[in-house]
């Protein structure tokens, strides 16, 4: 008898456990947002997403997991400098945070949950992960340009900014 409680118990907390995941919502929307600087790595964002949907990306301790990646049709106000902007300044990561969030489309009910914005400064490509919460940290990769033509590379620094970005938009 004591046995049957346990073992009813213990498949209780797993149904528990499973319906909590149950609700969880899907991976990323990012808009990938270029400054004219890099718009020669363009081709190579878009390869990026083309690679995670294909084969997913390892990225060491980091878990990646993307719903979309747009590089296209962004909103006008979604320009690279308002996003470079927000790497280093919270009034402009606020401004950017309404604008990803605040988006609708048929493809994107719920918004963006960030960005990555990328230039080139000082002979690297520098790739930021851009959450649409203004309260979370920008993550910032660095790749030197002599490196950045290698789409693996670029996988992975890509990979890098964007896998601690939170998924901001409930199913």
């Amino acid at each position: 008898m004591i046995l049957t409680r346990k073992q009813t118990a213990l498949s209780l907390s797993l149904l528990i456990c499973a319906s909590a995941h149950a609700g969880s919502p899907d991976g990323l929307n990012i808009a990938a947002i270029g400054d004219k600087s890099a718009l020669v790595y363009a081709n190579s964002v878009k390869q990026f997403f083309i690679d995670y949907t294909a084969d997913g990306i390892e990225c060491g301790d980091y878990a990646l997991r993307l719903q979309n990646v747009h590089t296209n049709d962004l909103p006008p106000s979604l320009g690279s400098e308002l996003a470079l902007g927000a790497v280093s300044n919270q009034a402009k990561h606020k401004k950017l945070g309404k604008i990803l969030t605040g988006f609708r489309s048929k493809a994107l009910p719920h918004g963006y949950d960030g960005a990555l914005a990328y230039e080139v400064r000082g002979g690297q490509l520098r790739m930021y992960g851009i959450s649409g919460a203004a309260d979370e940290k920008v993550v910032v990769v660095a790749l030197p340009v002599s490196e950045a033509s290698k789409q693996k590379k670029f996988n992975l620094a890509a990979c890098k900014a964007l896998a601690s970005l939170p998924v901001l938009a409930q199913p």
